[in-house]
């Protein structure tokens, strides 16, 4: 050999001979010289690719470099300095040895032509340290250091050292002290030039970390130090920046542009659009999950080996530096598995939380684009269900994909080293495999099927749960608490649990087949090697084969668990596929265009036009013989609509009754209805839309969970003048002065803290605010008093003053006052238009029609006073001629109009010019300035408290937990006997030289592992079947409870995407994943402890060891707990408002669909999303940093348990090779262990958080009892309607002043009282003040000489009657929503029925759900669906369901709040008919914003600002000219009507 030349006696062995412990020196220099090499081929490419570096400021000039840079090149100058002298002294030796000298050249020419310049280059180029120098120095340091140590233990002999004598020993300490410096210099102390760094950050580059930082997650260091000490997190939005992608809206952008492509294709596969997305990044992260796969399955091999090192026959072989090696390697292999393990980690986490944000975003895009058919398919609980439970599945699906790639290749590769090490007996094995397949095959599909049945279970609880607290106020005041609770528990536990109950039942059997593989396995291996081979079954293969069972068990263990996890994605996949290819809205056949300059052409314009519910593509599906069958029973929304247009600067009104369809020919404008050819053929249909932006008011005002302003501003710039008019003309400012914070109070979900009256005119306001060309305003006018719907009138639609006069403004409306300011009107009738006119013809007209009937019965008595509005007395005017404080008043009133002059609206220099958009900026989950209390969802601090653990213990049952922990215990006892029976019966067989007693020990062993496993199943069933269940049902029925026993303040300050996250995502957690996590926790515990106690007991020395070991295990865990606990808190609760958003969006997706703001509200979701994700991530990346230090542990314990062990070689205590293989075995296994302590103690602590949010809302602050049985009122109470108010006091939770101040009222018994007021007087305070919704803070009110405060809040609840202002329907049949407690037959319904003339829609809705054509009868109709919300109702129908409901009460007190304000003049005439016959023996409180509903009364009760200005009879009020009720009256216009 050229390199060995005479110098190397040995050749390039490895040892001298086989009893020097020592390497040979020319062994040793190949092993530099390959180094070298392979570092001068990487160094050159990493060199070539810095030169080339293009990331650097165009102006950089390469002038200075920073003094601790001239120290660092001063160091590598200093390195190559050595080498010279190293190569001089080799050369200069008698006997040179040739791969010495060569490789002594190699590393000089790597120092001088590579290291330098890239030390240098590096400065000027990179924000950290390059690969190779790491690597490099790294190497060359431990190599240095073996050959200090060598020389040092053989000294005085020469023999095995690279250079002779002292002058050798000094350069190799020299190089040593040189290449460690280097190294900690570019780890720890490198720093970029100021240049580069400044221009990474101007220019948005990530600032890359170096290799061993990425590795090893230092960059996590500061966060983490930084939160311990201060033990919260500083600025949750100021979390380090990884050193990965994850930006949501780039990745989104990736994830659509894949979809469209394989929609291109024909092709609407999601899972290609995923893997098209994200398949570069899942390909890397299973390469380096196979890698550590693999390096897994070495171990076993180094295994054997090592235990070959204690076998006397073939120790000699090696000299016992063999075993260190092995010891080494076997070290190595567990730190490289766990950087290659931590870096795949990160890299599918980078994939499954960018892939959770994309699917989000795109669910979100979608729900706001969805057609009305869709919409009805797809409710609001379905879609936040795929949100939170499909997205999550579909996430932690893929984060767990690498299984499906790498636990196959790893049975392959682990039979492969069986066989190997057993022969053919591993065939065995295989046959054993094999026959599972089948069974599990099987019974996978069994729980498919019972997976897709629990999604769909889950759906309907989360929807059911969305519509009870969405309807909490409508539930309370009717104490329908029990039947809305017992629909909860028919869905949850009648349904969901039990179906959870058969997954359980299915699943257990799955893992027990499973947990019985490996064990049949190794019998059939074990048991045909004994039979087949005269060699005995020895520890050397036993306990490398038993390592690889280990293996094989993990794989094959996890292959069930990939397996079910398939089924449950497949499963959420086909349900995300199924919604993102849901119908959207059909715009085809709408023309919308810029603003015409000329007058003429109309702004909207529909031609030829047939709208329907369902478009067509939805009814050729249904099962219809012809076309014309299929129209009709999609039952047409608008039939034949020929020539309806709204002319520029116009009023366009439109009349009708309850259901004609006015508040569908706006939708039909907006294009949210499928629309067909009228009755001309031939000819197309249009909507023409001649405006460039509109401004659309729902007649169900949609308020934000925002502050006021920010509700009118709606994303526009703030506009102070136009501002300040707007809030003028709507009749806002006294509403904000008695607001705590004025226009910046939060008005809650939904505006729950607003009464109805304020919601419809804070919607109105936001309309008016927008200036768009085109305002479509549905029925405003309904839900305000006379004298503020007059005001509106003037101020807002006049055409001469109003604010809208240069705009186009379509109104549906009931209130046929404002009829006089329109330029045209339509009259509708069943969907179709019958009349069209203006105002000055139809009173011109002689010809009887339905506008001009309608206009005379109803309107002839209504004359607003002549004048603008500035020369009528206000309420506030007459107050101050009235009121003995009035300069005190007057300074209120003076405070209130303060901000606005008086002609603010009249102001000619106002520009109706359209608002345009403010600047976007992301919403803040935090308030930093300590305001917005409604809006910051309660974060605990600190640990977990003990009492939530408790909570848990208690909640699963302590029998249970105790049959958990005694099987568990068992099981692993079991385990354990088996091992050891392994190494008894590997012994046996040694010492005799041969296989005897095979059916003994096989017989033993497969016993000893069905106990094993009998009780891990035991163990499983006991969790998941006990303990499990009973505390998911326990703690859900609480919570629920709980919630449903809150009192209104809480559901006005808290979102319902808050109190839903609770009931989907926490009760997620609590369902599935909290007791795995348990169940792992203790095991790992028992598993560590017994390998201590085990190693310990044979080496007593291991104690001092894992003590200090454990010190640092403690040290690390401390530090990471505090920033694992804050950022799982900040995961959890970043959820709710991603949720908030979305069912907040759902909701209004009209309103953010007409004003053209999806690109805000999608801003605004991808801001949430993104601080979700970005928390996610650094709490992902947090536990792979304490990972990757708990692994070098655990690498430590098996490197110490082995050099411990090689320690006993020389001594009377030597271990038996059974006994090495025994313990290491189970100090390999301690890794793991270690790692599943930590890990799981964190996610336990972290998703104990979700009990621990349970818990707190399981201790609400409830409401007052439902029952006082030691003060029950009889079963007829109320028996004659006596009211009286004492001295009564209430005010809301959210605001500081009063809301009703010191009452005095008596009502007689069957008296009718009229309740009349400005919109925000307190009218409907005083109904939730009489049903206690509203606690007083002084007095009391007593109903027939009873105080109400003293019984239960249901037995009230339940004697009186009410029609609230807030109509709720409920998802369910119309008999249900009638009456849920089955209390009444059907012929009383049908009765209820009638009198509120809900009759003809009731049976139109059946006739709607009748495809069969066959006639229903009675019973069948009462039946009919009624959707999620009464969604398939108008408000004027719901209303009429509410009459409904109060007629079948018979209570004597019945409060009408709003009864018909959404219904039309005729219905309402009826309906007050109605009222008037069938309640006549009742007490009713009539809160009216319709004067002339109330004029009838016995007497009115006129409130304002909280207080009774006037009770008296309505002849006595109005014959007093200076009163407040006859100031209303004036206003209304109804001074020239009489009492019937």
């Amino acid at each position: 050999m050229v390199l060995s030349g005479s110098g190397c006696p040995c050749g390039f062995a490895a040892y001298p001979d086989h009893s020097t412990n020592a390497l040979n020196p020319c062994f040793l220099s190949l092993v530099v010289l390959v180094e070298g090499v392979f570092f001068m081929v990487f160094g050159s490419i990493q060199l070539i690719q810095l030169v080339k570096e293009s990331k650097v400021p165009e102006s950089f000039k390469r002038r200075s470099l920073s003094q601790r840079q001239v120290v660092q090149l001063s160091n590598v100058s200093l390195f190559a300095v050595l080498i010279v002298c190293q190569l001089t002294a080799a050369l200069n030796e008698q006997e040179a040895v040739p791969v010495l000298v060569w490789s002594l050249w190699i590393h000089l020419c790597y120092v001088v032509l590579i290291s330098l310049p890239t030390q240098y280059l590096q400065y000027f180029k990179s924000p950290c340290a390059l690969g190779n120098q790491l690597f490099y120095y790294m190497i060359q340091a431990t190599v240095l250091g073996f050959q200090v140590a060598q020389r040092a233990a053989h000294y005085p002999n020469e023999d095995y050292n690279l250079i002779k004598g002292k002058y050798g020993a000094i350069l190799e300490v020299g190089m040593l002290i040189c290449s460690a410096t280097i190294f900690v210099f570019d780890v720890y102390l490198f720093q970029p030039s100021d240049e580069l760094e400044t221009y990474y950050k101007k220019e948005g580059h990530h600032l890359q970390v170096n290799f061993l930082a990425r590795a090893t997650f230092t960059w996590m260091n500061e966060l983490i130090v930084d939160t311990y000490h201060r033990k919260k997190l500083k600025d949750p939005y100021d979390l380090p920046e990884p050193p990965v992608n994850i930006d949501i809206r780039d990745v989104c952008r990736k994830l659509q542009a894949a979809r469209e492509a394989q929609k291109w294709k024909g092709s609407n596969s999601l899972f290609s659009a995923l893997m098209k997305t994200f398949g570069k990044s899942i390909l890397i992260a299973t390469l380096l999950e196979t890698c550590k796969d693999l390096l897994s399955v070495v171990q076993p091999q180094l295994l054997r080996l090592f235990i070959l090192s204690f076998d006397g026959n073939a120790a000699s072989d090696y000299p016992p530096l063999n075993g260190f090696f092995v010891a080494l390697g076997l070290f190595l292999v567990s730190v490289i598995s766990a950087c290659l393990q931590n870096q795949f980690y990160i890299t599918i986490f980078e994939v499954g939380l960018g892939m959770r944000g994309a699917l989000i975003a795109l669910l979100y895009k979608k729900s706001l684009r969805l057609s009305l058919a869709s919409r009805e398919k797809s409710s609001t609980g379905d879609i936040l269900n795929m949100a939170s439970v499909d997205v999550l599945k579909i996430q932690r699906f893929f984060e767990d994909c690498q299984i499906i790639v790498g636990a196959p290749i790893q049975i392959v590769v682990v039979l492969l080293s069986l066989y190997w090490l057993l022969g053919p007996a591993t065939i065995g094995g295989v046959v054993t495999m094999a026959i599972m397949i089948p069974i599990n095959s099987f019974l996978s599909k069994r729980v498919k099927k019972l997976y897709k049945t629990q999604m769909k279970y889950k759906d309907a609880r989360i929807r059911t749960t969305t519509e009870i607290i969405n309807s909490m106020k409508s539930i309370k005041l009717y104490a329908w608490e029990k039947p809305m609770l017992d629909r909860l528990d028919h869905v949850r536990n009648g349904l969901e649990m039990e179906n959870f109950k058969k997954i359980g039942v299915v699943s257990n059997l799955i893992f027990f087949a499973w947990n019985c593989v490996p064990l049949m396995v190794a019998c059939s291996t074990f048991g045909m090697f004994s039979f087949a081979n005269k060699r005995p079954l020895s520890p050397e293969i036993v306990f490398p084969a038993l390592s690889l069972f280990n293996i094989l068990n993990d794989a094959i263990y996890s292959l069930p668990n990939i397996i079910n996890s398939v089924i449950e994605t497949r499963v959420s996949m086909n349900r995300l596929k199924e919604f993102l290819l849901s119908d959207e809205l059909d715009d085809s056949f709408m023309e919308v265009e810029e603003t015409p300059c000329d007058k003429t052409l109309p702004v909207v314009e529909i031609k030829n036009a047939t709208f329907l519910w369902k478009s067509q593509a939805v009814l050729l599906n249904g099962d219809f013989d012809d076309e014309e069958s299929r129209v009709e029973s999609s039952q047409v929304a608008l039939k034949d609509v020929q020539d309806f247009h709204a002319n520029k600067g116009e009023l366009t009104c439109i009349v009708g009754r309850v259901g004609s369809g006015k508040s569908t020919m706006l939708r039909a404008i907006l294009g949210q209805l499928p629309c067909i050819s009228g009755s001309v053929e031939g000819v197309s249909p249009k909507v023409y839309i001649r405006a460039s932006s509109i401004a659309y008011c729902p007649q169900e005002p949609w308020i934000m969970n925002a502050s006021i302003k920010d509700n009118i501003l709606f994303g526009h710039r703030y506009d102070e003048t136009y501002y300040n008019a707007t809030i003028e003309a709507c009749q806002l400012l006294p509403d904000l002065d008695i607001l705590p914070e004025r226009d910046a109070t939060l008005v809650g979900e939904r505006g729950i803290s607003l009464s109805g009256g304020q919601k419809a005119r804070l919607s109105l306001a936001r309309a008016v605010y927008s200036r768009a060309d085109l305002c479509l305003l549905d029925d405003i006018l309904s839900a305000v008093d006379a004298e503020v719907s007059k005001n509106i009138v003037e101020k807002v639609l006049d055409r001469e003053n109003g604010l809208l006069k240069n705009k186009t403004v379509v109104l549906t409306t009931n209130a046929i006052s404002v009829l006089d300011r329109s330029q045209m009107i339509y009259a509708l009738e069943g969907g179709h238009i019958v009349e069209k006119a203006s105002y000055k013809d139809v009173i011109a007209s002689s010809k009887a029609s339905t506008l001009k009937m309608m206009i005379e019965e109803f309107g002839r008595n209504i004359e607003y006073s002549s004048g603008i509005a500035g020369e009528n007395h206000s309420v506030e005017e007459i107050i101050l001629k009235s009121d003995a404080n009035a300069d005190a008043l007057a300074n209120d009133v003076t405070s209130l109009t303060s901000l606005i002059a008086p002609d603010t609206v009249n102001d000619l220099s106002l520009s109706s010019r359209r608002a345009s958009m403010a600047t976007l900026d992301a919403p803040r989950l935090f308030a930093t300035d300590g305001s917005a209390p409604m809006t910051v969802e309660k974060k605990e601090e600190g640990r977990v408290k003990t009492s939530v653990y408790m909570f848990y213990m208690k909640a699963c049952g302590v029998l249970g937990v105790a049959l958990f922990l005694s099987f568990m215990v068992s099981s692993r006892i079991f385990d354990l006997l088996e091992n050891f029976w392994l190494k008894y019966w590997a012994e046996e067989n040694e010492r005799r030289g041969s296989n005897e007693d095979v059916w003994r020990f096989v017989g033993i062993y497969a016993v000893i592992g069905v106990f094993s496993a009998a009780f891990n199943n035991l163990r499983t069933i006991v969790l998941l079947l006990y303990c499990t269940i009973r505390a998911a049902t326990k703690l859900h029925d609480e919570m629920a409870r709980s919630v449903l026993r809150s009192p209104m303040s809480f559901f006005e300050t808290t979102p319902a995407g808050r109190i839903l996250n609770r009931f989907s995502s926490d009760i997620q957690a609590v369902d599935s994943n909290l007791q795995w996590m348990f169940a792992f926790f203790f095991r790992s515990i028992l598993n560590y402890l017994v390998t201590v106690v085990l190693i310990s007991y044979n080496m007593p020395w291991f104690l001092a060891v894992n003590a200090v070991l454990l010190v640092v295990y403690l040290y690390y865990q401390t530090y990471y707990i505090t920033l694992s606990r804050e950022l799982k808190r900040l995961t959890s609760i970043s959820v709710s408002p991603i949720m908030s958003l979305m069912g907040e969006s759902l909701g209004g997706h009209a309103v953010i669909n007409a004003f053209k703001h999806f690109d805000r509200f999608d801003f605004l979701n991808f801001s949430n999303v993104q601080f979700n994700i970005n928390c996610n991530f650094n709490l992902r990346s947090t536990n792979r940093w304490l990972s990757v230090r708990l692994q070098t542990i655990g690498a430590f314990i098996v490197l110490t348990t082995a050099l411990l062990s090689l320690g006993t070689l020389g001594s009377k205590q030597k271990l038996s090779p059974g006994m090495v293989g025994l313990l290491m075995s189970y100090a390999l296994e301690v890794t793991s262990s270690l790692m599943w302590i930590v890990r799981m103690s964190v996610q336990i602590e972290t998703n104990v958080v979700s009990v621990e949010r349970i818990y707190e809302y399981c201790n609400l602050t409830p409401e007052a009892p439902e029952v006082i049985e030691s003060c029950r009122p009889v079963e007829s109470w109320p028996a004659q309607g006596k009211i009286s108010f004492k001295s009564y006091s209430t005010k809301y939770k959210t605001q500081k002043d009063p809301a009703l101040r010191n009452i005095n009222i008596d009502i007689k018994p069957q008296e009718k009282i009229g309740v009349v007021g400005r919109t925000g007087a307190g009218k409907s305070t005083l109904s939730l003040a009489l049903f206690r919704l509203l606690e007083a803070t002084s007095g009391s009110i007593e109903i027939d000489d009873i105080d109400i405060s003293t019984i239960g809040l249901a037995d009230l609840r339940s004697h009186l009657g009410i029609i609230p202002q807030d109509a709720q329907a409920f998802e369910g049949s119309i008999r249900y929503n009638l009456d849920p407690f089955q209390r009444y037959s059907t012929e009383t319904l049908w009765k209820a029925i009638k009198l509120s003339h809900l009759e003809p829609h009731v049976i139109a809705m059946c006739h709607k759900e009748n495809k069969n054509g066959h006639q229903a009868t009675r019973e069948e109709m009462l039946e009919t669906k009624i959707t999620e919300n009464g969604g398939n109702l108008s408000v004027g129908q719901r209303q009429l369901l509410c009459l409904s409901r109060a007629l079948l009460n018979d209570s004597k007190v019945l409060v009408l709040d709003e009864a018909t304000a959404a219904v039309d003049m005729e219905t309402d005439k009826i309906i007050q008919e109605t009222i008037r016959s069938e309640f006549k023996d009742k007490t009713i409180l009539t809160i009216a914003h319709r004067i002339d509903t109330v004029l009838d009364s016995d007497r009115i009760i006129v409130l304002d600002a909280g207080e009774v200005k006037e009770f008296d009879k309505p002849e006595n009020l109005l014959s007093n000219k200076q009163s407040l009720f006859y100031a209303l009256c004036e206003k209304g216009g109804h001074l020239g009507k009489k009492s019937p």
